[in-house]
């Protein structure tokens, strides 16, 4: 059996390890985004929320939730959310499962408790990013009801898709009928071109896993539709 728990401060050191162990286990590291002893305590005290779930007496997966507040590292600032929302922001930060326990819905598990524990909070934005080059990321984070909107350039130089989800109410139901296209993950040119045109993603495309494509249609940003 799973469990999921709220972690805290006296966590700091289990979490640290179990990165280390999720990142040695991939076959391409540097696609994982580590975070810094400083950014995990932050989210383990009053800055965010975290997660573990335990198998026995191993913990195997875990999920943060950063809460950027007035610190300069917000997503928002990529989007033009304007600033005095900034305080209702929150990041969908590290998702992360050792390999040996993928495929037993660990993500799903985590990010409905998560998703749970926001909606009682006055957090109205919630961000995150994922590398073009993990579909299996993308796909996670669309699932739980975001959409791509840009491409951006954060952490030392890595290209991310940046994520956008309202809550507590959802995303608009993709509209049937509506002009769609597929582009591929890898044509990251096109994607960038895309997004700055107004196109979201909706939907991770069909099963080709030499080559994923996202299904996009237009649309604009929820609070820009409030703005107006």
């Amino acid at each position: 059996m799973f469990e999921v728990r709220r972690l805290d401060p006296a966590d700091l050191d289990a979490l640290l390890d179990l990165q280390e162990r999720i990142k040695s286990s991939l076959p391409e590291p540097d696609v994982f985004q580590t975070s810094t002893p400083e950014f995990i305590s932050y989210c383990l005290a009053d800055g965010g929320l975290c997660y573990g779930v335990s198998h026995g007496s191993d913990t195997v997966a875990y999920r943060m939730v950063y809460f950027p507040r007035d610190r300069d590292f917000n997503l928002a600032k990529d989007t033009p959310l304007p600033p005095s929302e900034y305080a209702r922001v929150a990041h969908w930060d590290t998702i992360a499962v050792l390999p040996e326990w993928r495929g037993h819905g660990l993500a799903r598990l985590m990010n409905t408790r998560a998703l749970a524990d926001v909606a009682a909070l006055d957090i109205r934005h919630l961000y995150s990013t994922s590398s073009p080059m993990n579909p299996h990321g993308v796909g996670s984070l669309m699932r739980a009801g975001f959409r791509p909107v840009r491409l951006v350039t954060k952490f030392g130089g890595k290209l991310r898709f940046l994520f956008y989800r309202p809550t507590p109410a959802p995303w608009p139901p993709a509209r049937n009928g509506q002009e769609e296209r597929s582009i591929g993950l890898s044509a990251t040119g096109e994607l960038e071109k895309a997004f700055l045109e107004g196109w979201v993603g909706v939907r991770l495309g069909a099963d080709d896993r030499s080559n994923p494509s996202l299904s996009l249609q237009r649309h604009s940003l929820p609070f820009t539709d409030e703005q107006s």
